[in-house]
């Protein structure tokens, strides 16, 4: 890919396992959630990779579909009061994030959070004012990695597909990124798949994380 600054002006960034480590206090409220339906709780790994679909989608893969609903329901009732434990912005996206807007680019959130919980978050972590753009679901009937919801999140920044990146750390990502036609995307370890689950879906870059990526694909 030739050096970013050169051909690309928006950059969209995943927020679970890519902005942001909130994996404790997922697996905690699916945990309570597990043991109100009267399930024995999977362990944080397993949570943890099942991570990245959006709530409904999550909980189809951690609950029988008889109970699924239910799921959802509860998780979203309980998890707004523990939604800040253990949570944490990983080594690099502070600098990576501020840089680009320094710089003059776009910079937004696209997630497949909730994005009432998602605005909470980013204002909970200081980065008011940071982003251009903070696109969850809820907004829409959409979610990553329907093409719908990438256009969306474009339009809403007045952005090309030909001169924007996403970074993430989901095959969810990567489909997101080329169903909406963008000019490339690139994902890092820090989430929910290795290096090798993120190589079949053949992004344009693997990274160990925040700051590698930024120094390789952004010269930050």
């Amino acid at each position: 890919m030739p050096n970013a600054s050169d051909s690309i002006d928006t950059v969209l960034f995943d927020l679970d396992g890519t902005l942001v480590d909130n994996f404790t206090a997922i697996h905690r409220c699916y945990s309570e959630v597990a043991v109100e339906l009267g399930f024995a709780p999977k362990g944080y790994d397993f949570v943890r990779a099942a991570v990245g679909g959006s709530i409904p989608v999550t909980m189809r893969k951690l609950f029988p579909e008889s109970v699924a609903d239910r799921a959802v329901e509860l998780y979203r009732a309980k998890f707004p009061a523990i939604m800040h434990e253990g949570l944490f912005v990983y080594e690099g996206v502070e600098h990576l994030v501020r840089g680009l807007h320094a710089r003059g680019f776009k910079v937004a959130v696209f997630t497949n959070k909730e994005i009432t919980v998602t605005r909470k978050m980013i204002a909970h972590l200081g980065f008011d004012g940071v982003f251009h753009g903070i696109i969850g679901t809820g907004d829409t009937p959409w979610r990553k990695p329907q093409p719908e919801f990438t256009r969306h999140a474009l339009e809403v920044l007045g952005s090309s597909p030909s001169r924007t990146v996403m970074v993430g750390d989901s095959p969810f990502d990567i489909a997101a990124a080329r169903n909406g036609g963008l000019r490339a995307v690139h994902c890092v370890t820090t989430g929910s798949h290795s290096a090798e689950q993120l190589a079949h879906d053949k992004p344009d870059g693997i990274h160990s994380g925040m700051a590698e990526l930024g120094r390789a694909v952004f010269g930050v």
